[in-house]
């Protein structure tokens, strides 16, 4: 069985995710051409109103905020291991945290620093921006999860 990159599992979630969540939401089967009454109705923004007040559709797609969820539990997951391995006689690499109290509050502001941000940067329509950040940091928080893991694994247990 091949090995698979940190983080894969990750988007085979979001991916899974985006597919069961798209289940709820019916699509019209007609073709693309717009009626009548949506030419009629359809205005150009007049040439002196600035772009930045043109409203941006605000709602997000499940995908992006199941993403907010897993940016959460990868994070804890890597503290939870981290906290194991330091049980277990193992010392943490990072000497800025080397003290628990630095590491919680550490796995607490990241997590919500990202997380406000993308909702910020998904609200002004820069929604893949925002996601990407987000999949880059749980697949960071992943790999950090997965390393500590397969440290824990490596440390003989004794009686």
């Amino acid at each position: 069985m091949s090995k698979l990159p940190p983080g894969f599992a990750m988007f085979l979630v979001l991916l899974a995710a985006e597919n069961v969540f798209a289940l709820d939401k019916p699509e019209e089967k007609r073709p693309i051409r717009p009626t009548q009454a949506e030419i009629e109705s359809f205005e150009l923004p007049s040439p002196g109103r600035p772009a930045a007040e043109v409203p941006i559709p605000a709602d997000s797609s499940p995908v992006f905020e199941f993403s907010g969820a897993l940016l959460f539990a990868a994070s804890a997951a890597d503290f939870a291991t981290t906290e194991w391995g330091l049980s277990r006689g193992l010392q943490e690499g990072n000497p800025v945290a080397s003290q628990r109290g630095i590491r919680l509050v550490h796995h607490v502001v990241g997590p919500a620093a990202v997380y406000w941000t993308t909702e910020r940067l998904q609200k002004s329509g820069k929604t893949k921006l925002a996601l990407g950040l987000r999949i880059a940091l749980m697949a960071a928080y992943s790999y950090a999860a997965v390393h500590n893991l397969r440290q824990v694994g490596s440390v003989p247990v004794t009686p």
